[in-house]
C-alpha cells in the first residue's frame, strides 16, 4: 500500500528527515495551532520530537500522518492526520493543521477527500470523526459543507492552561450520500 497521495495540486506524504524545519514552521505558528488547542512551537528540537512521535505511532498502527506539500512551490502548508485508530469500530480520528492562508474549502476539500479515500478504500475505516472548537468557524463550515454529520458536543472535554475546553463532534461514514456524491465527483465539491 503507498501510503504517498498525489492529488491535482498536493503531494500529501510522510516526512522525512529533511521536514523537521518545515513542521516547526508550521507548528510554530499560533495560528495554526490556536484552535486545537495547544502551543507553538518554540524551538526546532520541537519539531525532531514530533517527528520521532509520528513516526513511533504510525508504526504502533495508532495514526498516521501526512504533510500537505504545494506542487508548484514546494512549500509545506498543512499537516493532516487520521489518529486514535480503533480498528474495531473502524474509525479514527481526523485532525489538519494549515496556515491560516491556506484554510480555504477548496484546499481542505482536496486534502481531506484524499486521505477519507485512504481511510475508506485501502485501510477499511467506516467512520471519521473531527473534533473542532466551537471558534474554529472555518473547519466547521468546512465539516458542514462537505457533508459531515454534527454528532453534538462534548462539554469541557479537554483542558488547556486552566480552561475546560468544549469539542464539536463531526463525523462521516463511508456509507452517507455526501461521501458516496464526493466519490462520484472524484472530490468533494463546496456545493454538496
Amino acid at each position: 500500500m503507498n501510503w504517498n497521495l498525489n492529488t491535482e495540486n498536493y503531494y500529501i506524504r510522510f516526512a522525512n528527515e529533511h521536514d523537521i524545519p518545515s513542521i516547526y514552521e508550521l507548528l510554530g505558528s499560533n495560528n495554526v495551532v490556536k484552535n486545537h488547542p495547544k502551543n507553538p512551537m518554540a524551538v526546532e528540537a520541537q519539531a525532531m520530537d514530533e517527528a520521532r512521535r509520528m513516526v513511533m505511532q504510525f508504526e504502533a498502527k495508532e495514526a498516521a500522518f501526512w504533510l500537505v506539500e504545494e506542487k508548484t512551490t514546494g512549500k509545506v502548508i498543512a499537516r493532516i492526520s487520521l489518529q486514535k485508530f480503533n480498528w474495531i469500530n473502524a474509525s479514527g480520528q481526523l485532525k489538519i493543521e494549515i496556515f491560516s492562508e491556506f484554510k480555504t474549502p477548496s484546499i481542505l476539500a482536496e486534502m481531506i477527500y484524499a486521505v477519507a479515500t485512504l481511510a475508506y478504500e485501502d485501510l477499511s475505516l467506516h467512520r471519521l470523526e473531527w473534533m473542532l472548537m466551537a471558534e474554529d468557524a472555518e473547519f466547521i463550515d468546512a465539516a458542514k459543507t462537505f457533508g459531515f454529520n454534527h454528532d453534538g458536543q462534548l462539554l469541557s472535554y479537554f483542558e488547556f492552561e486552566g480552561a475546560w475546553i468544549d469539542y464539536q463532534v463531526f463525523s462521516l461514514l463511508k456509507t452517507d450520500s455526501s461521501w458516496q456524491q464526493a466519490i462520484k465527483n472524484h472530490g468533494f465539491s463546496e456545493s454538496i
